[in-house]
């Protein structure tokens, strides 16, 4: 058959495709009639079949038997390569930045951690110390107005007894 008679890629997938649907079998020696390709290529695309038990799309198969991928992958070395190194050598720098840069915030974070820790530790202590020492100011208060209450009440005693000796010892006194 001439290249111009032959059909399309996608008229014989349809046709593998129906060719399953009709047939119900998991033998796929019958596909063989389907294709109308050459002896080489029908024997990679029965082999590609016969290896994968998902459908063989477009862009898996490229005329030649080769895969997108397997191209991809044995691709020949030429001046796409070096940009595509440099890409992913550029790329991978960029990784290796960006993980330094993430590993050294992540010490300064748990070194801002610990320090929070410590201040708050102080802070607490302060407070604590601040808050010992106004109890004891306030003991110390209560204790003087204690004592000031029992100086008042004997003053307040004295004066209410001098007052009424005083009247007795001085009549004319106005007391």
């Amino acid at each position: 058959m001439s290249e111009k008679e032959r059909p399309s890629e996608l008229a014989i997938l349809k046709a593998i495709s129906n060719q399953r649907h009709l047939s119900g079998e998991t033998d796929r020696s019958n596909l063989n009639v389907t294709l109308v390709k050459s002896s080489i290529w029908k024997e990679n695309t029965l082999r590609k079949i016969a290896q994968s038990a998902k459908p063989i799309t477009t862009h898996d198969v490229r005329p030649g038997g080769e895969s997108s991928l397997s191209r991809k992958r044995s691709a020949p070395l030429g001046e796409n390569d070096d940009s595509a190194n440099q890409e992913e050598r550029r790329k991978s720098a960029i990784l290796r930045r960006r993980g330094e840069e993430i590993d050294r915030l992540r010490r300064k974070i748990a070194k801002l951690n610990a320090e929070n820790a410590r201040l708050t530790e102080l802070h607490q202590d302060k407070l604590d110390s601040h808050r010992n020492e106004l109890l004891e100011f306030q003991r110390a208060f209560d204790e003087f107005q204690q004592q000031s209450d029992l100086l008042l009440t004997e003053l307040d005693q004295e004066n209410e007894r001098l007052r009424l000796e005083c009247k007795v010892n001085n009549k004319r006194s106005m007391l």
